[in-house]
């Protein structure tokens, strides 16, 4: 690495956590997912082996149900026993809360540079590097605000470490890189399940394109030996069962029905529509991962169309690596019936690295075609509007009768691909016509420099877009402030209802509470918004223990006696006591 490379992915890693860093301690819970997470990984701090949701559950609860239930399964454990050990060491806030997404998200950026860096050049790490280093969606995702938080970031972080420990594997051929590659793969296991099953899919992949001699390993390996066999794909295995082991065991010894149910649902993702996540083959492609690459996803797409062509051409280890990579992450996506958001989440690296790849080329080489593919990407995406998915939301489609909606919604994806296919047969056409001139060097030249140019304002837009994130800055002091009062004031059998009706305004207040606290009023899909029974409630409560508190915070009268109130930014709450008075029901 040169003086100046370190100096830039070094400014590159700085610039990306100071950013992140911004406004993290934003105080507003988020109920999907971050809300579930964060109260798990609190109670952690008191029972770091019992993972429980609501700790003191004292209404009736089905344990199959993941949104209100003791135990808390749902996933599994590294990535909450991280914030754990965040909140023992920063204390209960939201800045320990999320802090650790902070921490691994930087690093994943590093690690991004070194797997570009090995397959291909240092060029394409800093590239790479800068572009996943101010990702919009994984700014949303370490401050909470997209359906996923820091699992998915763990999920992340340890995917990249075995990708990248699977390359050095790879190159020495030493059977301990193998196991190292195995032990990080099991720990991404850990944060987020079967997902991180696509390192061992890349390890096959190249052991069998070795095998049939698709691959060259030699120029890459620094033994004579085949640096991959079947025998380094068992000790990857064996490496990852034995670091899952523990807790599998630990769960059917002691929580066996959870354990079991949850694991089932996840396998139920492949061919049942899980929580209305239900989707078509063409959602992943055509609508959630232009999430993650706005404005620039049709350019992202005609460079690994162009890396395919390299394979077929050249057949090195780079360009396979990171194809597999993220062909492994989007089809088995792609077929599962049950879709979500942030389950390609772990093609961000390779997908982020082809594009660097192309464009590191173009600008090292003087071979025309690189220059001519991202040339004629950013002429297409400039004629032809898109850059962002047309899906009016999640439950626009309520059928998955239809065999692409996904793909006639976002058409323009198609469009732009295809025009920059067209556009490349004439830029051939001028090549050949200008090749025996003297001027054709300054012309091809002049159209990187072109083509830097009209790069730079995709790049200061995305860079503007992950800066957005952390200026949303979304603070709910009134639930804080009331959550810290109880906290304080209240005894540890306290069970508070709340009759905000919004989705998650319980686990708002639970969390900074610490206290269990459940919705008096609800929000229906399909009737608005609707009452529990609440004299019900109290009476199942107060016979499990409990002494039963309501919250009101929307302006509502009640009958029972006040033991609280008060007013934070011009907004009320008061507290009764519960269990001695009928509500009246007057408003």
């Amino acid at each position: 690495m040169t003086i100046s490379s370190r100096f830039l992915i070094v400014s590159i890693l700085a610039a990306s956590f100071l950013t992140l860093l911004t406004n993290i301690e934003h105080t507003a819970i988020h109920y999907w997912d971050e809300g579930f997470h964060a109260m798990v990984a609190r109670n952690l701090t008191q029972h770091p082996f019992l993972f429980t949701l609501y700790d003191q559950p004292w209404l009736p609860f089905d344990y199959k149900s993941w949104g209100n239930n003791y135990v808390w399964l749902h996933k599994p454990p590294l990535a909450m026993w991280k914030i754990c050990i965040s909140h023992w060491l920063l204390g209960f806030n939201t800045f320990a809360l999320r802090f650790p997404s902070v921490i691994l998200a930087t690093v994943a950026v590093w690690i991004t540079y070194q797997i570009a860096r090995d397959l291909f050049t240092e060029k394409a790490g800093l590239i790479a590097a800068f572009m996943q280093g101010f990702n919009p969606f994984l700014y949303g995702s370490v401050h909470g605000y997209k359906y996923s938080d820091h699992i998915d970031i763990s999920l992340l972080f340890w995917v990249e470490v075995s990708c990248w420990l699977l390359l050095k594997a790879i190159r020495t051929g030493r059977w301990q890189m193998y196991a190292y590659c195995g032990v990080a793969q099991g720990l991404a296991y850990l944060s987020k399940s079967y997902l991180a099953l696509i390192t061992f899919g890349v390890a096959g992949a190249v052991w069998l394109a070795n095998r049939i001699h698709f691959l060259d390993l030699e120029k890459f390996s620094t033994v004579e030996e085949p640096p991959i066999r079947l025998k380094h794909l068992g000790i990857q295995l064996l490496a990852s069962l034995l670091t899952v082991a523990p807790w599998t065991i630990y769960c059917l010894i002691r929580f066996p029905k959870e354990f079991l149910w949850e694991h089932k649902r996840i396998l139920d993702h492949l061919s049942t529509d899980v929580e209305s996540w239900g989707a078509t083959w063409d959602r992943p492609l055509f609508d959630y991962m232009i999430l993650f690459y706005p404005v620039f996803y049709a350019v992202l797409l005609v460079a690994v169309l162009c890396l395919i062509w390299m394979i077929v051409k050249n057949r090195k280890l780079g360009e396979f690596f990171i194809l597999a990579w993220a062909i492994g992450v989007i089809i088995p996506h792609s077929y599962a019936l049950t879709k979500t958001p942030s389950a390609t989440m772990i093609g961000i690296p390779p997908l982020l690295i082809c594009l660097a790849v192309v464009i590191s080329r173009a600008l090292d080489s003087e071979d025309w075609v690189y220059t001519s593919v991202w040339g004629a990407a950013l002429i297409a995406i400039n004629t032809i509007k898109g850059g962002k998915s047309l899906v009016g939301g999640r439950d626009q489609f309520d059928t998955l009768n239809a065999f692409a909606p996904y793909i006639e919604t976002n058409f323009w994806i198609v469009q732009q691909i295809a025009l920059s296919l067209l556009i490349l047969p004439g830029i051939a056409v001028v090549y050949w016509l200008l090749s025996r001139r003297q001027w054709l060097k300054p012309i091809w030249s002049f159209a990187r420099i072109l083509a830097i140019v009209m790069s730079l304002s995709y790049v200061g837009g995305y860079m503007e877009s992950a800066i957005h994130v952390t200026q949303v800055n979304q603070n709910d002091s009134y639930h804080k402030v009331i959550g810290e009062f109880i906290r304080v004031k209240f005894p540890a059998n306290a069970c508070f209802f709340i009759d905000d009706a919004r989705y998650g305004s319980h686990f708002f207040l639970m969390y900074y509470a610490n206290r269990s606290v459940y919705q008096s009023r609800y929000t229906d899909s399909k009737k608005g918004v609707a009452e529990h029974d609440l004299d019900r409630l109290v009476r199942q409560s107060t016979a499990a223990g409990a002494e039963p508190y309501l919250v009101g915070t929307v302006g509502r009268s009640y009958d029972y006696p006040t033991v609280a109130e008060g007013q934070i930014c011009d907004r009320t709450y008061t507290i009764y006591r519960l269990g001695e008075q009928q509500e009246n029901g007057s408003d």
